[in-house]
Order: structure tokens, then sequence, then C-alpha cells
């Protein structure tokens, strides 16, 4: 074999070598850099997911325990709770047991007993709430503070209530709490449902409970699919914490379990699948359905006489899963793209590099450093063309194969610029899912959170903190004359006299509809009644829309030591309720 032949077979070699070296490297990297960036990405959408079904299961709460305190049912309760308490308690035993059995024998829909309960105006005015969200609601019950039925919506399996775990956990010994019953598929209702239960409350004392059995799959199905363009082709699964899966789409629920146990403070993980193939798995917790001064959530039993597939005691997990092939692709696209330029850019060389090898032995000596230096990384180096002839287009044409490959190079950055605006994206999510849409203010949950952060401030520094509850007088009326768009446009205005008169050092949340919040760290109440009346003095005077002028209603109140959260609203609501009931347009302090 010729020297020229051996340099050319030395060159190609070295030359394959440094190509399959770095396309290695840059594959490894690549793959490592995205896996690790959409796992991130993914873990956010998890969470704006789970932060969203949060906020449903806390409306869900809101609605119930509303209709909870109508007055119709407040009295069926007291007269029911009445009647029951004129038995001894073996008497009123033997009442349950015998309803019992007559509601189970009971198979005609026109039954004088079941009528008693199913026809009763408690049971009609619970109708009337089904039908403002039929697709949601599955039936609606309302028991007596001994588990005994008052009225409901819909047959149920039996009559007494009173020894079943979601009524005790909602009754809660007398003090009631809101319980998530995720019982899974309810045999009266025939459906997948989450049980939504509320004490029916007279004085602080639970006095009876109502239950709203919800068909929740459907609210899931309408949550992930306004999410699904963020995180295709991943799936999201609503899952228990045992691995049981409640929702996926297309897949019976209950009917599943996750191929692998959720790691207890992870939040992503890298899995296989029931066919071997590796999956990015992000995991957000449901907060509502973990156990709290709020709320209460889970189950007791798999299986009972009313329903199938019940939690024991498990929270919920938003789980998102991402196919590893999508980014093993991806990856593999770019590698074959360098990996056959470099090839393609070397073989060109070589093969112009035998013909002039005897006039370029000095130029190919710089030609060779330059490429082990390009094999390096250094891709910022060129060779200066001093001729036209063929070592002059041999140097220039090595010139453009190092462009190239810088070019190749970029885009990973690119890549990394679309995961950016990707961040952007969910951040943007984040803001949205804190702030009030319409008057760019906290919303309720938002200053729920940073309500709760101040207490705790407040109490450990030993500062006083005083809280508002403003409510604009008569503005039904206003949006009912003026129509909605001149409603909207005073609630923006009025939210900008509220933070330039009141200081936007405070805290600021439109509480829902016409009623706003506002907290003052480090100020105490009389200081805050002061700021109050300037405010309502000030809209009082103020043309928030044309020819047309609102006043408001204010209850002003200040921590106190041994204040919960609870208690600090209650008090600046009754405020509030003394301000309305004393003619409006004034400032009330407890």
């Amino acid at each position: 074999m010729t020297f020229r032949l051996k340099l050319i077979s030395i060159m190609i070699a070295l030359g394959t070598i440094i190509i399959v070296v770095l396309t290695s490297f840059m594959a490894l990297h690549n793959k490592r850099t995205l896996t690790e960036n959409t796992l991130a990405a993914n873990k956010n959408i998890a969470a704006a997911i789970s932060i969203h079904i949060d906020n449903y299961l806390e409306e869900l709460a809101r609605t119930t325990k509303t209709l909870a305190a109508s007055s119709l049912i407040l009295a069926n309760v007291r007269e029911s709770n009445d009647y029951y308490e004129s038995f001894s308690e073996a008497e009123r035993q033997q009442f349950l047991q015998a309803s019992d059995i007559l509601w189970l024998e009971a198979a005609e829909p026109d039954d004088e007993f079941l009528q008693k309960y199913l026809a009763n105006p408690v049971s009609q005015h619970l109708q009337g709430q089904e039908e403002v969200i039929p697709d949601l609601y599955g039936e609606i019950f309302l028991t007596n503070k001994y588990g005994g039925l008052i009225a409901a919506t819909n047959k149920l399996t039996t009559f007494s209530h009173g020894y079943k775990y979601w009524w005790l956990a909602a009754y809660n010994n007398g003090k009631g709490k809101v319980f998530f019953d995720d019982r899974g598929y309810d045999t009266s209702v025939g459906d997948f449902v989450l049980g939504v239960t509320v004490p029916v409350s007279q004085n602080g004392e639970a006095i009876g409970i109502l239950k709203s059995n919800m068909k929740i799959l459907s609210l899931f199905d309408r949550i992930i699919e306004s999410y699904s363009p963020l995180f295709e082709p991943g799936i999201v699964k609503i899952v228990r914490s045992g691995g049981q899966v409640v929702f996926e789409p297309e897949v019976a629920p209950l009917s599943t379990k996750l191929a692998w146990e959720i790691p207890e403070d992870a939040s992503s993980t890298i899995y296989k699948n029931e066919a071997g193939k590796e999956m990015l798995a992000s995991i957000s917790p449901v907060k509502n359905t973990i156990e709290s001064e709020k709320f209460s959530f889970g189950g007791e039993e798999e299986k009972s006489i009313d329903h199938l597939y019940g939690a024991r005691g498990e929270n919920w997990h938003v789980v998102l899963e991402f196919p590893l092939s999508v980014i093993e692709a991806q990856v593999l696209a770019q590698t074959k793209q360098f990996l056959s330029l470099g090839l393609f850019s070397l073989l060109f060389i070589s093969l112009i590099t035998y013909f002039i090898i005897n006039r370029a032995t000095n130029s190919l000596v710089e030609l060779v450093k330059l490429t082990e230096e390009v094999g390096r990384g250094n891709l910022e180096l060129r060779l200066q063309v001093k001729s036209k002839d063929e070592i002059g287009k041999l140097i220039g044409s090595f010139n453009n194969m190092v462009a190239n490959l810088k070019e190749t190079t970029a885009s990973k950055e690119e890549l990394a610029a679309e995961i950016e605006k990707r961040s952007r994206v969910e951040e943007e999510l984040r803001h949205l899912s804190t702030v009030d849409e319409l008057t760019g203010i906290y919303n309720r949950r938002a200053f729920n959170e940073e309500a709760g952060r101040l207490i705790n401030y407040s109490k450990e520094k030993n500062q006083p903190l005083a809280v508002a509850m403003i409510d604009l007088d008569q503005f039904k009326t206003i949006n009912d004359t003026y129509g909605h768009n001149t409603g909207d446009r005073i609630l923006v205005e009025f939210t900008k006299l509220l933070t330039k008169t009141i200081g936007e050092e405070n805290i600021f949340s439109r509480w829902g509809g016409d009623e706003f919040m506002v907290l003052m760290p480090n100020t105490d109440s009389p200081t805050a009644y002061e700021t109050a009346e300037k405010f309502r003095a000030a809209v009082e005077k103020a043309e928030l829309a044309p020819n047309v002028f609102v006043t408001v209603s204010i209850g002003v109140t200040e921590l106190r030591k041994k204040d919960t959260f609870h208690d600090l609203l209650t008090r600046a609501d009754n405020a509030q309720y003394r301000a309305k009931t004393r003619g409006k347009n004034s400032v009330q302090m407890l």
C-alpha cells in the first residue's frame, strides 16, 4: 500500500472515530438534558392540574355548604331532631331498624313510605339543585343528627346512615367537618362518584348531614382536556396513593393500577411499563385530598352494601406519564443528522486529498491538526485559504464543514429556547391560578394562602394584623340597570381606588362577585377603621362609571391571640353584616 493510500486510510479511520465519539457524547448529553427538562416541565403541568382540581373541590364544598345553610333545610332538620329526641335511645334504634326494613322492602316508586322522603318539600328543593347541573349530581340526601333520612332525590340503599364512615367523619362528634368520600362506584347512583359531605350547622354545632354524590369523572375529563396541548403525547392520570387509577382517558375507572409505587417524597420518577418501555412520570398531590383542618378525605371500605371500589384512607395524586421514546426519537434524529454530515464531509475531504496529497503535505498536516481540534469540540478555528488551486478548495471545503457542524450543534440551543418558551407558558398558568382575571388582584385561593402566612407571622412577631371585608351596596341592582359591562368597569375602577386609597403595601383580594378582602399587616383596629372610613368616603364621591355612583359596607376587625383564620373571617363578616343592617354605606368594627 502506497504512502498516499496509507495516509488516506489513517485519515478516514481517525476522522470516523472522532465523529463517532463526538456524536455519542452529543447524544448522551442531549438525552440527559432533554429528560431533565421534560420532567421539570411536566412536574409544573401536573401541579397546575392538581391546583385546578383543588379549586373545583373547594367550589363543590362551598356549593354544598350553601345548600345546607338554607332556611328550609335548617327548619326540617330541627323538626326531625325534635321528633327523634322524643324517643328513648332503644326506641330510636328500633325506629331506625324498622324504617330500614320498610325502605328495603319498598319496591314500587309510588310506595307511600318512599314518597314520604322522596317527594317532600326538602327533596323537591334538592331536586331543583340537581337540575342546575344535571350531568354533575348523582344524588343529594339529608339526614338528621341521628343518621335518619329526612329527604333524598333518589332511592338510597339504606334509610339509616349514622353508622357509616362518611357520616361519622362529617358529623365529627358534633363539631362538623367537610368530608370528601372517595367511594368509587355508588350502587344507588349507578356511576363512579365523589361524595361531598357537609354538616348542617346551628350555632357551631352539627345538627344534621347533607351529602351530594357527584359524578366526578366528567369534571376530570374537562380539566385534563384543557391542558392536553401542553403534555402531548403524554397521559395524565388521577390515582390514589396506593396506585389504583381513579381516572385515565378511555380506561374504565378503578380497573387498573400503576405498575410502580408512588414515592413518598419524590415528585418525578422513571419506570418501565407492562410493555417494557421506559416512561417519565411527574407527580403532584391534590392537596385538598390530604387530611387538614378544613377538609377530610378518603374512605374505609373497598366494598359495602352501597358502593364498590372505595378508597381505604388514600389521597389523590395527579400523575403525568410521558414516553421516554419520544425524547429518544428526537435525540436519534439529531444524532443521525450530525453523523451523516460528519461522515459525508470526511469522505469528501478524503477523496480530494487522495489526488493532491503530494502537493498538500504541509497543508494536510495543518488540516489533521484542525480536525483534532474539531474532535475536541472547538468549532471556531478556520484555515486560511492561501491559493485558488486544489489545496485552497480543500481548505475552503473544510472551513464550510466546520461551519455546518457549528450550525448543527446550535440546534441544541434552539431546543433550550423551546424549553424556555414552555417554562414561560407554565409560569403564566401559575399566575392565572392566583390572580383574579378581571381586577388583577389576588383571587380567593391565593388570598387564603397569603392570609395563613401573615397570621402565623403576626403571632410569631407579636404584631397587629387587621382585616377589612368590603361589599358594594346594591351592586346587583347596578348590574341589572346598567348592564354587566358597566358592572365590570365599576369593579375595575373600584379596585384601582381601593389599592390607591388603602395603600399597595397591603394584601387585596376579590373574594367573590362584589365582595373584596383587605389584609393590613402591622395595623391595629383603630388605624384600620380610619383607613376603611377614608376609603368609604372616597367611594361615595367617586364616579366609577358615567353617572353611576356606589357606596360600600365595610366590616373591620383585628387578629386576636387565639384566632384562627376562620375566626378572623367570621368576625369581619359579622362586622360587615352589622354595617349592612345599619343602613349600608358605613364602617363597623368588632
